[in-house]
């Protein structure tokens, strides 16, 4: 073996070893040793403490090591704020219990509580103010009253000339800490996109000095926009003050785009002359004129004049982007309405299908709020759909890309039977809420009843459902149980027979497909599916790659030596065979 790797080429083991190098640990030599399970809360249990999570292959993480270094001296010399670090890629559990997304991720804990993640620019001037702000140093009584603090500096003015604003890694996370963001990422060879540029910049004239309109070429930041969960191009996303994202799925017309960013961003107060938070309170005689006039509202009950909780929920509800509405009250009446448990201090009542009475689903709060920033967004975006609505252009992504991946009964509905339909979909999903005691799940799956134009979607449900225009009685209508996200469908129930528009074989359906009674169908044929599943492995190697840089060149290293001793022995002479058969040189016979 060692023969074989001082025949290798020398270049070869130089770039072996600069990639080995490369991928070199992030951890600062000045500190103690990082933190571990064992040690971590006993260290940081007294004190003000400023934790950086790293991982030793990150280079975002090696780059930030020179200012963390000259932080680390700073601290020391200070006398205030103790740094300490993480090994994430030895400590993945600890790190995960701290709630690490990504690296590196600096936390701030005081006496062993944690208080905050530092979510500022990684700049050694701003980490030294923003360590400096967490020491509390004693007033002595004896000092004079302060002066009043000079009054803040007017509010930066976003997308000040009107213009696309071009975004890189290095730019885009202090460009949507500014304020409110719509980003498009895009290739520059998508004719989406191409389409797409010129209304992108006219959005930008639009809605100059109060978002910024930005955009990020996924082709030169390839690594950057997976990071971000671009899969595919023109994706457009907006970015809230709180720090929320919300990926846009609707039409692209300019109007559309408008009025989305208009209203997404009027949530935080941005084209009023005060903040008003995306909630509103309501009286108790008013909840049945409210669910009688919208799909679906939140009614979040509360303790009188706690403004912690309202303010948290209006940061946590940032997904949304003002749909549904969020209704406040602290009503004695509605928490008995509703029969929340007097163990509850709060609770977020969801409405929907016109019915003020029966919640279709309920989320109980603690008394400590902070709990909620886990699961609170995610169950506002799983119970945000109404039970049965048109599926059309403007609505699609948002249905059948919902994150909570909802079982789909589509219709496909004419001219004739459009009005009929929609009406016996609306006493369908009301008899599904019924048949589940009001929450419309079976099984863990939640339902959505929706039809669609025949005429205009006739290719694309015959192409993905094999689902074909009926005739004029509603009757004939064809209906078929789409689960998207797996790109699967039903078009049976329990029985082997046809989905029909009644009660009880959508109901046989929907049971069975959710209990895996029913053999789904592929909305894909054989070549798509391979060509998925081949683009699903590929990403998945990627990214072991990219995680495990190390391991992966010792790999490559090691087959390259394995292929090319096997090659040699394939191919070169074997000086004991040749003795064997006696053609060696000292023993021929001329």
């Amino acid at each position: 073996m060692l023969v074989a790797l001082r025949e290798l080429p020398v270049s070869l083991l130089i770039t072996s070893f600069a990639l080995a190098c490369a991928a070199l640990p992030a951890q600062t030599a000045s500190l103690q040793p990082p933190l571990t399970p064992q040690n971590f809360k006993s260290t940081i249990d007294k004190g003000v403490w400023f934790v950086e999570h790293f991982s030793p292959y990150c280079g975002h993480c090696r780059a930030f090591l020179p200012t963390w270094e000259k932080l680390v001296e700073y601290s020391e010399n200070s006398g205030g704020v103790q740094l300490a670090q993480v090994d994430c890629s030895v400590n993945g559990d600890l790190c995960d219990a701290n709630l690490v997304k990504g690296y590196p991720q600096m936390n701030l804990y005081r006496d062993g509580e944690f208080v905050e993640r530092y979510k500022g620019n990684r700049d050694f001037d701003l980490l030294v103010e923003y360590l400096a702000k967490q020491v509390k140093a004693p007033t002595p009584p004896s000092d004079p009253p302060l002066p009043p603090p000079p009054p803040p500096p007017p509010a930066q003015v976003l997308n000040p000339k009107g213009e696309v604003t071009v975004l890189n890694p290095d730019t885009f996370q202090a460009t949507i800490e500014q304020g409110p963001a719509f980003v498009k990422f895009y290739a520059p060879w998508c004719g989406h996109c191409k389409k797409l540029a010129p209304i992108w910049k006219q959005l930008a004239q639009i809605v100059q000095g109060r978002v910024t309109i930005g955009e990020v070429n996924c082709e030169a930041h390839d690594k950057f926009c997976t990071s971000q969960g671009v899969s595919g191009f023109p994706t457009l996303v907006y970015y809230s003050p709180g720090g929320g994202k919300s990926e846009y799925a609707s039409g692209r017309k300019l109007e559309q785009l408008k009025a989305f960013v208009e209203k997404a961003s009027a949530s935080y107060g941005l084209f009023c002359l005060a903040a008003v938070r995306p909630i509103q309170p309501i009286q108790p005689e008013e909840v049945k004129a409210y669910v009688t006039e919208n799909p679906v509202i939140y009614l979040l009950l509360h303790p009188e004049g706690d403004t912690h909780l309202l303010d948290t929920v209006a940061r946590l509800a940032a997904p949304l982007l003002g749909s549904p509405t969020i209704y406040t009250s602290a009503s004695p009446l509605l928490f008995k309405t509703y029969e929340i448990p007097d163990s509850f201090p709060w609770a977020i009542v969801a409405l929907k299908d016109r019915d003020p009475q029966i919640p279709s689903a309920m989320y109980y709060g603690s008394a400590a709020i902070d709990s909620a920033t886990v699961d609170l967004p995610d169950w506002l975006l799983a119970n945000r759909l109404p039970t049965s609505m048109e599926l059309m252009q403007d609505t699609f992504q948002t249905v059948m890309n919902a994150p909570h991946k909802p079982l789909v009964v589509i219709a496909a509905v004419g001219k004739e039977t459009h009005d009929k339909v929609a009406e016996r979909f609306h006493d369908i999903a009301l008899r599904w809420r019924a048949h589940t005691a009001g929450t419309g799940l079976y099984a863990g799956r939640s339902v959505v009843f929706a039809w669609m134009d025949a005429d205009k979607w006739e290719k694309w449900m015959k192409s993905m459902y094999g689902l074909r225009k009926g005739g004029k009685d509603v009757e004939d209508v064809g209906v078929v149980i789409a689960d998207h996200h797996a790109l699967q469908y039903y078009d049976t129930d329990q029985s082997g027979g046809p989905i029909k528009l009644t009660s009880a074989s959508i109901f046989s359906a929907l049971e069975g497909a959710a209990s895996g009674k029913i053999s789904p169908k592929n909305s894909e044929n054989f070549v798509e599916r391979l060509a998925r599943y081949l683009n699903e492995k590929v990403t998945t190697i990627e990214a072991y790659v990219m995680n495990h840089p190390l391991f992966t060149v010792f790999m490559l290293g090691l087959t390259v030596v394995v292929a090319y001793l096997g090659l040699r022995r394939c191919l070169g002479d074997d000086p004991l065979r040749d003795r064997e058969h006696g053609y060696s040189k000292s023993g021929r016979l001329d």
